[in-house]
């Protein structure tokens, strides 16, 4: 009877993986169609930002699901079997659950430039322990727990200023002016403009950064096309 029960049991577990398996990869067909056949406006990017975050935390959170399945297959041996692993591979554990925190910060992605006082360089790729950033001494490799204990900034993105801030007036919606700036070949949509409300009504405040070569006047002449006001500071807008 109990060889029964843990064959069952293992089934259970294999079934359990075979699940988890086939809806991530559904997860990645869904992200794919987003990013390839949907129109490209503010409300797609966003559902596209929501799949990419369920995909994140998706992968942690079938791994416990699986862990608490093997541990109830039999509960003493395969709990200290899991503590000893987890004793010896707490570094990797640890820069991994790392990684998941800082990859949830819109800042940090390939080609943003990250810096700190040990280290600066362009991201080029975020690994699953760690990153691998360009600087002028080649590639190098920086796990998630160094980043984390030394600390970083942001400094800006490739082909990007430092973001700038201008008040619009519009009677649109924030999303319909975020819509309208979704192609525009003057803005970075690497580093995708915001739009926030003012104290005064159909005043916002215009986060954005410039490709090279443009500047705050295109975009500016821009707007007037569109009807909508713009200056500096919030308290001269007519």
């Amino acid at each position: 009877m109990e060889t029964i029960e843990n064959i069952h049991t293992w089934k259970g577990f294999l079934a359990l993986l075979i699940l988890l398996i086939a809806f991530y990869w559904l997860l990645k067909v869904l992200v794919y169609a987003t990013e390839r056949f949907i129109k490209k406006n503010v409300t797609n990017r966003k559902i596209l930002n929501r799949l990419n975050k369920i995909v994140l935390f998706f992968k942690p959170f079938s791994v416990v699901l699986l862990l608490l399945d093997f541990i109830s297959i039999n509960p003493v041996n395969h709990g200290i079997f899991l503590i000893v692993i987890g004793v010896f591979g707490f570094k990797h554990i640890n820069n991994y659950v790392n990684g998941i925190v800082l990859k949830v910060n819109p800042l940090i992605k390939e080609r943003a430039i990250i810096e700190s006082n040990t280290f600066q360089g362009e991201i080029k790729q975020m690994l699953p322990f760690g990153l691998v950033i360009n600087n002028e001494a080649g590639e190098r490799y920086i796990n998630y727990s160094k980043i984390e204990q030394k600390g970083f900034s942001i400094k800006s993105n490739e082909h990007s200023l430092l973001r700038q801030t201008l008040y619009i007036k519009s009677q649109l919606s924030k999303d319909a002016i975020l819509d309208m700036l979704f192609d525009n070949p003057i803005l970075n949509n690497q580093d995708f403009p915001t739009v926030e409300s003012s104290d005064q009504d159909q005043v916002f405040k215009l986060k954005y950064s410039l490709e090279n070569g443009a500047s705050s006047e295109d975009l500016v002449a821009f707007l007037k096309e569109k009807n909508i006001t713009t200056n500096k500071t919030l308290n001269t807008i007519n």
